[in-house]
């Protein structure tokens, strides 16, 4: 008995192994030598698009960090097919093991892609009505060129690989890792790190706490000012969960460099994760991605050659534990903190209204300026009442 138990385990184990395979991106895409140009939305940070599965309108968010298309399990279309399983790698450096599935054809503007595989993941850390999956890096890995324009709201799509060459702007290289593009940015002194460029983030930058704690030994730069503090906690959140606890720096960089464009009196701090340049920087010029030469064309409206940010700092952030709204983080010293927010407390409440899951959360919408009552119950178990200018 033990043995056969044995070998059919073992049999279900090389099922399982046989079925396990890379991402591909043997996909076709339809019509050939096309110029699409497709209305855009830009949402409270997201560069969201218009994707069709026959005649189901969906709405996906276009995320430049992720190296493929993304489902959730609970929007997967109708006619998609199981395709085994593959390791996806999310914005915090976790590993998991998920489900392919082939995608029936699947049209953005007047442009349809068939052969597509997708991963699924639950919703973790979004508004569930907010948008019904992800495109990633992999229709550019494709070879398909690409400008985001978030404020003239379009996108263009491109299979001729010199359609914009006569673009100018700033220009970088970029750098595949895990199919994702990396550019280089100079947060501070003249040390240089690579940066995951991710339309995903609504932050403009946020850094790697390794790679900020290099910074400063290799540069011996005595950030002063630039620091605005430290705490322990945890705010990125991935597919995989909410990032590790651990130190987190707060910074106020005097200046952030890509290339030679300079963003001035930028607010951000450290994470567990690959440093990152977010959405945000959409707000200050296109975007033009050219993947025969590997190329990221920033382009500045006005031709500017800086821009002064002048973000206000994250001091608090709720993050999804067990899914429950936590404080995740709050910073020693600032108005949250002085008004009793510390880490780990459990939001139950905002204006009477119960919170019972992060979902609830996010439905919260709050308007700057105004008062809101929080009930709260800390890691002890004890309710305490904060009332917080938003």
């Amino acid at each position: 008995m033990v043995v056969g138990l044995t070998l059919a385990l073992l049999l279900l184990s090389l099922a399982c192994e046989a079925q396990h395979s890379p991402y591909s991106l043997k996909f076709t895409v339809s019509p050939k030598e096309f110029v699409d140009t497709i209305p855009l939305d830009y949402v409270r940070g997201q560069v969201l698009l218009p994707v069709r599965f026959g005649n189901k309108s969906c709405r996906f968010l276009f995320d430049t960090g992720a190296s493929q298309t993304t489902f959730f399990a609970d929007a997967i279309p109708e006619g998609a097919t199981p395709a085994g399983f593959t390791v996806s790698h999310d914005a915090i450096a976790s590993r998991d093991t998920v489900s392919k599935f082939y995608l029936p054809p699947m049209t953005i503007g007047s442009t349809t892609f068939t052969g597509c595989q997708a991963t699924v993941q639950q919703r973790i850390g979004r508004n569930p009505q907010s948008f019904d999956g992800i495109i990633g890096f992999d229709i550019i890995c494709r070879g398909l060129s690409a400008k985001i324009d978030v404020r003239n709201g379009l996108l263009i799509l491109t299979d001729r690989p010199d359609f914009f060459q006569d673009e100018t702007g700033i220009c970088l290289k970029y750098k595949l890792n895990l199919h994702v593009p990396y550019v280089e940015v100079c947060p501070f002194g003249n040390y240089r790190e690579q940066a995951l460029f991710d339309t995903g983030s609504r932050q403009l930058y946020m850094m790697h706490k390794r790679s900020f704690d290099k910074g400063v030994r290799q540069t011996k730069t005595n950030l002063g000012s630039q620091m605005e503090g430290r705490c322990m906690g945890r705010h990125a959140i991935g597919h995989g969960g909410v990032e590790p606890r651990g130190e987190v720096v707060f910074l106020a960089l005097d200046r952030l460099l890509l290339g030679q464009f300079a963003f001035c009196d930028v607010h951000t701090l450290t994470t567990t994760g690959d440093s990152h340049i977010g959405s945000k920087l959409l707000e200050y010029g296109a975007v033009v991605f050219n993947p025969k030469r590997r190329s990221l064309c920033f382009q500045p409206y006005g031709n500017a050659r800086s821009a002064v940010v002048a973000n206000q700092p994250l001091d608090k952030v709720v993050v999804p534990v067990s899914n429950r709204p936590v404080v995740g983080l709050v910073r020693v010293g600032s108005e949250p903190y002085h008004l009793g927010f510390r880490e780990g407390d459990i939001i139950l409440m905002i204006d009477q209204r119960p919170v019972n899951t992060f979902a609830d959360y996010l439905r919260f919408q709050p308007v700057l300026g105004c008062t809101y009552t929080f009930i709260l119950c800390d890691s002890n178990g004890n309710l305490k009442q904060v009332d917080c200018i938003w």
